[in-house]
């Protein structure tokens, strides 16, 4: 039995990552204690949170009872069972956390593998002698990282298989397959449209990241089918797998392989790994400028491009961030403008690492403020808690700011024209969260943090930040009235007060004549010193006074 192959475990959160190298016999633990293998200082990693070891034959990865638990591929580990680990797993450990596993192969050895003409069972071939491959190889990869699209990379990959001289390549393809029966052509280059054998390509599925194989026998069989001119088919999958298939390396040949079958395996794979690699790259390049580096790398993997798909409903949270005072700020002289522009920089770098630190993703800043969205463009279940526990800790490193925040269904996707678009969000959702952030003005609702009941009722939310009634509100702008609440740290009020504040807001909405709005002002007045909710609903309850029969229940703090 082989020995088992050293690792290499990456983990990424929020802006910093790490990695370690493990050899049979070593072991890694991986929490937010200071003795752990990799230390990870984030509030929801357990201090040992998993322990990553090895059996003498395979790597397991074991949940050491952690509060915010493991997941491995999007499945949850139960704790203290180890459960194997292979080439690519993504391990979940928490919002914001991951780590992605790295296998080599033993020493001495190597992944790739070639099938036997006379049979499926694959069989592991030597080392390719690399000053044979160095010419092939390094040509490739000027060629690959030239390319700036996807497309151009699989293009130019499939080129350089095609035109390696003294392996007899008549055609090349960079395909994507569900199946066997069901193949997509990313790019094609050679003498002759692509047609593909389904028995190649159902093998490199079986064994992904290694490369299968058929080639015809002086008989003239191959166990696979091939063009009649053709002599060989290799086909390699590599590990970049998203819900459209499989990304692969497609190739045919007119001549006998023969003593180049070995060197001819060797290169493919390494095309195929450069390829997506690049790919990789690209990707992580694209969602770097709006997420974390682990879910930038996760999204990556995960073959997401959001970048080129329609906009697509999502239910999201969204968050308006805005900072008080930012004009007089800045009305300074040219020589004092740097610094302020370093302050506002610092501030912006302290917002960013919350929202990443939430599984957010800033979707733009707006010169005085941010617009962050939560539960895009990765799903997960806890996107309203995660969007209200951002907006405490943004309101303590700017505390004078406003924050407007809504969830519910949105278009999340490219926005824009199509010769400029960058990633956003679309719909009422973020409409109602830009102006719940302006109603918090001092002039109108006097808040610091403003959202709907779609936040309010969640309960993870409600396990994050207490909140108090405003009313039913019609922003400026939009039609219907929405309830409106505004989060503050838990404890502020008192439960007595906090429901005593729900009952006043409740009669206010119901009062119609000049006892009633009385009857709210006096019992508002006198709580007043308590919180500024209740001094806000005296002068409110006071203001309608003036016109009681132009009253409705409706705040219209626009008008």
């Amino acid at each position: 039995m082989q020995p088992a192959p050293t690792i290499r475990v990456h983990v990424a959160w929020s802006d910093r990552s790490r990695s370690v190298l493990l050899s049979p016999g070593q072991s890694a633990v991986i929490g937010r204690d200071t003795s752990s293998t990799v230390c990870v200082p984030v509030a929801t990693v357990s201090r040992q949170h998993v322990k990553i070891d090895c059996d003498g034959h395979d790597w397991r990865v074991t949940d050491l009872g952690s509060r915010a638990g493991t997941r491995r591929q999007g499945l949850p580990l139960q704790v203290h069972e180890p459960v194997a680990l292979f080439d690519g797993d993504q391990l979940s450990l928490g919002p914001g956390v991951m780590a992605v596993i790295e296998i080599t192969a033993p020493a001495g050895a190597t992944m790739l593998r070639t099938l036997d003409d006379s049979g499926e069972s694959p069989a592991r071939i030597a080392a390719a002698n690399p000053a044979e491959l160095l010419e092939h190889v390094l040509k490739a990869s000027r060629s690959i990282g030239q390319a700036s699209t996807e497309r151009d990379i699989w293009l130019n990959a499939a080129r350089a298989l095609n035109e390696a001289r003294g392996l007899g390549i008549a055609t090349a393809a960079a395909i994507q397959a569900e199946d066997a029966a069901k193949v997509t052509v990313l790019a094609h280059h050679g003498q002759h449209d692509a047609t593909f054998s389904r028995r190649a390509i159902e093998q490199a599925l079986r064994t992904p990241d290694e490369t299968a194989i058929f080639e015809r026998s002086a008989e003239g069989g191959a166990g696979a089918t091939l063009m009649s001119d053709s002599e060989f088919v290799a086909c390699h999958a590599t590990t970049l797998v998203s819900d459209a298939g499989t990304n692969m390396l497609y190739a045919e040949g007119r001549h006998s392989l023969g003593s180049a079958r070995t060197h001819f395996a060797h290169f493919v794979g390494i095309v195929a790994q450069l390829a997506s690699q690049a790919v990789l790259q690209l990707r992580r390049s694209r969602f770097s400028r709006y997420v974390s580096p682990s879910i930038a790398a996760l999204l990556a993997r995960e073959g997401t491009d959001t970048l080129e798909q329609v906009p697509q409903w999502h239910q999201a949270s969204c968050l308006f961030l805005d900072m008080q005072g930012f004009s007089s700020l800045v009305d300074v002289s040219n020589d004092q403008l740097a610094s302020v522009h370093q302050r506002m920089r610092g501030y912006m770098d302290e917002l960013t690492k919350v929202i990443f630190d939430e599984q957010g993703m800033v979707v733009e800043f707006t010169g005085d403020g941010v617009f962050a969205a939560f539960g895009v463009p990765t799903s997960h279940e806890d996107h309203i808690a995660a969007s209200i526990r951002a907006a405490l800790v943004a309101k303590r490193i700017v505390p004078d700011s406003r924050l407007g925040l809504d969830s519910g269904a949105c278009l999340f996707g490219p926005m824009g024209a199509r010769l400029h678009a960058k990633l956003g969000l679309f719909g009422t959702v973020v409409n109602r969260a830009s102006r719940l952030e302006q109603l918090g003005r001092p002039e109108r609702m006097e808040a610091g943090i403003l959202c709907t009941r779609a936040i309010a009722a969640d309960a993870g939310a409600q396990g994050a930040a207490q909140f108090l009634r405003v009313g039913m509100v019609v922003p400026k702008g939009l039609q219907d009235a929405v309830e409106v609440f505004e989060a503050v740290p838990h404890g502020t009020l008192p439960p007595e007060q906090a429901n005593t504040l729900t009952a006043l807001s409740l009669q206010l909405e119901e009062a119609r004549d000049t006892m009633a709005l009385l009857a709210v002002a006096h019992s508002a007045q006198q709580l007043a010193g308590v919180h500024r909710r209740f001094a806000w609903l005296a002068r409110t309850s006071t203001t309608m006074l003036q016109n009681p029969g132009a009253w409705d229940g409706l705040h219209r703090p626009g008008k």
